[in-house]
């Protein structure tokens, strides 16, 4: 674990434990904050005259929510319709026998959506996005609370060493009085059960509930003023309407920050080449002439590359010896480097293989081939690339050896050791006529000999192409092709929740910064902006992908989600619509619900854990 991280967990540690003394000893409480485990909620009353004002619009605000209840049914739907998928897949991979491998994507830490801690998301945009999605959530409860006559008792903030979220308390009374009543009286009706009471016992009974019920009548009468109002307990429509609130307004949020990040901003952007360069050897002409690391390769001899073959191309007529003129980009300033080559280099370019996986059990694990390397030799001939490694493969049998020459790196990208592998092919399990190794791989850095430095490509022009493309297959909905068009769309939709998981090359998007920003720079409206259009792209793209995914997770039937808590207010409300006493239908839907969330709640728990006990649970069945 690096050191940094020891620290940052040392430092969190040190603050619950902090927080945890001073809660025992009582010290929030006197200041009206509250301790939920390591987070702090710190309570005021300044300001909610703010939302009193922001309610004004009434009429507005209920058609707001009207539509947030349609679109939370149809959100509730897409993510039970994904539990169940989720469901079937893992039941059938159990059939086939067959358990997916633990990853980073089911890592504890990769499961909760906490910038910083979650692999995927950074912390200083994640953290921006948390706040906004966590403040827009909880006050538009509270303004739609107020809409609907229900007081909101506080407002504040959510601290975790740092700021990390507001809230605003509706009183819960009012807001879920209804079913606090009706459990009130099942309470009451399975303490006493007048099937099997005595008339004696009946009436005595209600006797002392009359008298029970005029007594807290007169104490109300005594104690509270002329002028104040009954209580407000909400309805099932009421309820529903200030639940869907949060759910709308993350969706709004989300919607706002997507335009402007598909729209002006992502046309504010261009790509300055595709080929980075990831490694200078010393002494070597690029090494002397400046050129370094992470720098963008735009053109050689005043002519435009793009890929390896353009490189070959332009170098095929340069002999040792000759002057090379290299233009190159880093944080996006052009400079031209002058390179005389060395006349004893060899005007050779290989690509390699890049090993992306290697098989349990496969003749590339037991050469001690590993996830990482390089191999750019195969018998001592250079490897063009993954084609041409390809076509020396299929020429194999089972049964023969090859030597392959691999690089291993380090972490930052430093070559560590070269070594030359002894493979023994095996048998394809398909064609027992080819032969087999057991690895995946794409192709390597090309590393060009005569200049002494290795590129590797990343079409950032595609890249940049297919994000401006995104949100039309969105919306295409093809009517001569109703069924595959939704298809698409849904693809399309499940590909925008998981960018940031696999991106658009099969690794991660998590926005316009690190190595992937040399690629890129600003143009037309955003040149002033400079550096800032990346910050602007960035901030947006976290603040639109967070807030959709908490909308879409609150969408679920499941208690305590927002969902939950509208699914069990309809079933409740159909339920009274069948000629359903109120008390019965507030128990029937609260059943629903629990085992409605046991399931979900389930599944999710048990996705998480199946690649790390599935296949011990296999053998133990046989």
């Amino acid at each position: 674990m690096e050191p940094l991280t020891m620290a940052l967990i040392a430092v969190f540690l040190l603050y619950w434990t902090i927080v945890s003394y001073l809660d025992r000893r009582g010290f929030w409480e006197k200041h009206n904050i509250t301790a939920w485990g390591p987070v702090l909620m710190i309570r005021t009353t300044r300001g909610l005259e703010w939302i009193d004002k922001a309610a004004k619009p009434k009429r507005f605000w209920r058609l707001f929510a009207n539509v947030g209840i349609i679109l939370m049914f149809i959100g509730m739907i897409f993510m039970f319709a994904l539990v169940l998928a989720s469901d079937y897949a893992l039941i059938e991979t159990y059939l086939e026998g067959t358990v997916m491998e633990p990853g980073k994507y089911n890592e504890l830490k990769n499961i909760f959506l906490i910038p910083g801690v979650n692999d995927y998301i950074p912390f200083t945009w994640g953290l921006i996005a948390l706040i906004v999605t966590l403040a827009v959530h909880e006050f538009s409860h509270s303004i739609l609370a107020r809409v609907e006559g229900i007081r909101v008792k506080s407002m504040g903030l959510l601290l975790a060493i740092i700021p990390v979220g507001g809230f605003a308390e509706p009183d819960e009374d009012e807001l879920f009085g209804g079913e606090i009543d009706y459990e009130e009286r099942k309470r009451a009706e399975t303490e006493y059960n007048d099937m099997t009471a005595s008339i004696e016992e009946i009436r005595a009974r209600e006797a002392e509930q009359k008298a029970k019920d005029k007594s807290a009548e007169n104490i109300r009468a005594e104690t509270q003023p002329t002028h104040q109002k009954p209580k407000v307990v909400a309805s099932n429509v009421q309820r529903s309407r200030v639940l869907s609130a949060g759910v709308m307004a993350n969706f709004c949020i989300a919607l706002v920050a997507f335009i402007l990040f598909f729209g002006p901003v992502l046309g504010g952007i261009t790509s300055i080449g595709s080929l980075q360069i990831t490694d200078v050897n010393d002494n070597s002409p690029a090494s002397v002439a400046g050129l370094s690391k992470d720098m963008v390769l735009v053109n050689i001899n005043g002519q435009n590359v793009t890929d390896s073959n353009s490189v070959n191309n332009l170098l095929q007529n340069v002999m040792p010896g000759d002057t090379v003129t290299v233009t190159a980009a880093y944080d996006r300033v052009m400079t031209d480097y002058t390179l005389q080559t060395n006349p004893n280099a060899e005007n050779t370019n290989y690509a390699g293989i890049y090993i992306q996986n290697v098989v349990s059990g496969s003749p590339a694990e037991a050469a001690g081939i590993q996830s990482g390397m390089v191999i750019y030799k195969a018998d001592g001939a250079y490897i063009s690339d993954m084609n041409g490694f390809s076509e020396m493969l299929s020429g194999k049998k089972p049964g023969e050896t090859i030597i392959l020459t691999a690089e291993t790196f380090d972490e930052n990208g430093h070559l560590v050791q070269t070594s030359d592998l002894t493979v023994t092919l095996g048998q394809n399990s398909s064609n027992a006529s080819r032969a087999y190794i057991g690895i995946s791989y794409t192709s390597g850095p090309l590393h060009i000999g005569l200049l002494g430095f290795s590129v590797g490509q990343f079409n950032a022009a595609t890249y940049l192409d297919i994000l401006n493309r995104l949100p039309s297959m969105l919306f295409d909905l093809d009517f001569s092709d109703i069924s595959g068009s939704l298809k698409m769309m849904l693809a399309a939709w499940i590909y925008v929740m998981a960018l940031p998981f696999f991106g658009l090359t099969g690794e991660g998007f998590s926005g316009f910064s690190g190595s992937m920003m040399q690629f890129y720079a600003p143009t037309g409206w955003a040149e002033p902006l400079g550096i800032g259009i990346f910050w602007i792209a960035n901030a947006l793209f976290w603040i639109a992908w967070l807030n959709f995914y908490v909308g879409l997770f609150n969408c679920l039937p499941a208690n305590p989600l927002d969902g939950g808590h509208v699914f069990r207010a309809v079933i409740q409300t159909v339920a009274e619509k069948f000629k359903m006493s109120s008390e019965k239908a507030a128990r029937l839907s609260k059943r629903i619900c629990f085992y409605l969330s046991v399931f979900i709640f389930g599944s999710f728990f048990f996705m998480f854990i199946w690649p790390f006990i599935g296949k011990y649970f296999l053998v133990l069945l046989g």
